[in-house]
C-alpha cells in the first residue's frame, strides 16, 4: 500500500507565532486548527509556542524562538494497522519536543533535521535544540537515535 501525502494541523498557538506556506518567503499568523503542507515553515517569536500534529499519533511543540520547516509527512493503514507514519523536520533554531506513539515503532519514520545532523526516533518523547548553530537533543523517554551531517 502507498503511503498518503498528509497535511499537519496545529493543536494550539500561544504568542506571537507565524507561518509561512510551500515555496513563500511571506509570513502569516498560524491559527488553531489550521493546516500546513509540506514545505510550509513554522517560526515562534520569544513569547511563541504552539502544538502541531504532524501525523496521527505523532505531535511536536515548538518552543520560543524556533523556525522549524515540515520537509516530509505521509502516513498509511492496511485496515486499523498503521502500516506507514512518516514525519521529516528541518529545525535551524530553537527547541521542538516530540511526543511519538510507540505502538506503531516499526511503522514510524520520524527525525529532525538540524545544521548539524539528525535525531530519530521510533516511538518515544525527546526534545532537539540548536543554540547558536549547535545542535542538543535530549531524551525523556525511549531511544533516539543522532548522526551527524557533512563529517562533524
Amino acid at each position: 500500500m502507498q503511503a498518503a501525502q498528509v497535511e499537519a494541523r496545529v493543536s494550539s498557538v500561544s504568542g506571537t507565532v507565524e507561518f509561512s506556506p510551500p515555496g513563500s518567503i511571506s509570513f502569516s499568523p498560524l491559527k488553531n486548527g489550521q493546516e500546513l503542507a509540506i514545505g510550509s515553515t513554522v517560526r515562534t517569536g520569544d513569547d511563541g509556542k504552539t502544538i502541531i500534529v504532524t501525523t496521527p499519533g505523532t505531535a511536536i511543540e515548538v518552543g520560543n524562538g524556533s523556525n522549524l520547516k515540515i520537509t516530509e509527512l505521509a502516513f498509511s493503514k492496511s485496515g486499523s494497522t498503521v502500516t506507514e507514519q512518516k514525519a521529516h523536520l528541518e529545525l535551524t533554531s530553537g527547541v521542538v519536543s516530540a511526543l511519538i506513539d510507540h505502538n506503531t515503532p516499526k511503522a514510524t519514520d520520524f527525525s529532525i533535521q538540524t545544521p548539524q545532523g539528525a535525531a530519530a526516533a521510533r516511538g518515544t518523547f525527546y526534545a532537539v535544540y540548536v543554540i547558536n548553530g549547535k545542535t542538543y537533543v535530549g531524551v525523556k523517554e525511549g531511544k533516539v537515535g543522532a548522526m551527524a551531517s557533512g563529517g562533524i
